[in-house]
């Protein structure tokens, strides 16, 4: 069972803003694990209707995203045509869903949230003060973002997707 650190460390990264986001993003992980704990490879590939994420799919999206975000912002280049075939699909999503009903039990989505998230934390550790407040272009046009909202944005959105998996969760005890 995956068990929540009820205290964030400061001064392991060169700043503390960095490491109040990575309590964050460590918080965040451990609790949708939490939340998916004991899901079985029917429970994982369920759709309620045909074009509704599934749980796997939801899991397979945030895993790309960290290396999404790892890649795109930390590492500053596009994704390669190899890393857009492989993560493209569940970062999208949608049309993409036949595709991320994988048949897979839960500990192959534990193993490579648990490889993508290590990468960004790894990455993240290593990022100054300065780069992590950095104007970046994109999303707003006018004031574009920083590395620090775009950490913040990626912990939003797990959390986003853990409501679905929690809906998703109670839809399927109360079809079977």
């Amino acid at each position: 069972m995956f068990k929540r650190n009820y205290f964030i460390s400061f001064g392991q990264t060169a700043d503390h803003s960095i490491d109040y986001l990575l309590g964050i993003l460590e918080d965040v992980r451990v609790t949708t694990l939490q939340r998916v704990a004991g899901c079985t490879t029917q429970e994982l590939d369920w759709q309620y209707r045909e074009g509704w994420n599934t749980i796997g799919a939801l899991l397979s999206h945030m895993t790309a995203l960290d290396h999404y975000f790892r890649i795109e912002f930390m590492e500053g280049r596009p994704l390669t045509e190899e890393e857009n075939e492989k993560w493209l699909p569940a970062l999208d999503l949608g049309p993409h869903l036949p595709q991320l009903i994988k048949s897979q039990p839960l500990e192959v989505y534990v193993d490579e949230m648990a490889e993508s998230r290590l990468l960004l934390i790894e990455a993240i550790k290593k990022l100054t003060f300065e780069e992590f407040q950095k104007r970046i272009e994109g999303y707003d046009p006018e004031s574009g973002c920083n590395l620090a909202w775009v950490l913040y944005h990626m912990a939003e959105d797990e959390l986003h997707h853990r409501g679905q998996i929690s809906i998703l969760r109670k839809l399927f005890k109360e079809t079977i």
